[in-house]
């Protein structure tokens, strides 16, 4: 497979706006095929996708650094496994009418997390091998989760998870499960 990689950098702003999309085949962005595809978000940009059926396929490798990263009102699911690094960044997963952020790994560095208002999870990671770090300088807030039903937590983790100490966790308002963890320290 290739490699190919969407970079925003150097206060530089991406948005994918959709329109109409309940029901309608597509994304914002879609890779598949076994190619490696990464984005990174870096150096006080934006990146944004709103209103899209899924806002991205294809399980990418995402590194936000200083910067923004939003996934909102998709009508389907808002990610696709992969991982996800964010280092001094916010991190939005909102409105979106199925899964908002869905990882294999990821890596929560200084940075807030605003998961709230998915239909399913805020922030589900299972499979094999996934793990998740949430370092004690990050805040992570899942609320109003889980309203389509469904076998769903606020927080679903199946593997390894590690939230340091000091790492402010808040889940609150959620239709189901707030947590659901296999393996969390």
């Amino acid at each position: 497979g290739t490699t190919s990689a969407i970079n925003v950098a150097g206060g530089s702003t991406l948005e994918f706006i959709g329109q109409n999309t309940l029901g309608v085949d597509g994304q914002a962005i879609q890779m598949g095929g076994g190619s490696k595809f990464n984005i990174n978000v870096t150096g006080s940009s934006t990146f944004l996708i709103d209103g899209t059926n899924r806002g991205y396929t294809g399980s990418p490798n995402i590194t936000v650094e200083n910067s923004t990263f939003t996934v909102q009102n998709c009508t389907n699911n808002a990610s696709n496994g992969g991982s996800f690094t964010a280092i001094d960044s916010e991190i939005n997963f909102l409105n979106n009418r199925c899964l908002g952020l869905s990882t294999k790994q990821a890596d929560i560095q200084n940075s807030i997390l605003n998961l709230n208002g998915n239909g399913y999870s805020g922030w589900i990671s299972e499979g094999e091998g996934t793990s998740v770090l949430v370092d004690g300088d990050s805040e992570v807030y899942i609320s109003g989760n889980g309203g389509l039903g469904g076998d769903f937590a606020a927080l679903k983790i199946d593997h390894d998870a590690v939230f340091k100490s000091g790492a402010v966790v808040s889940i609150t308002n959620n239709a189901q499960n707030g947590l659901h963890a296999r393996h969390l320290y």
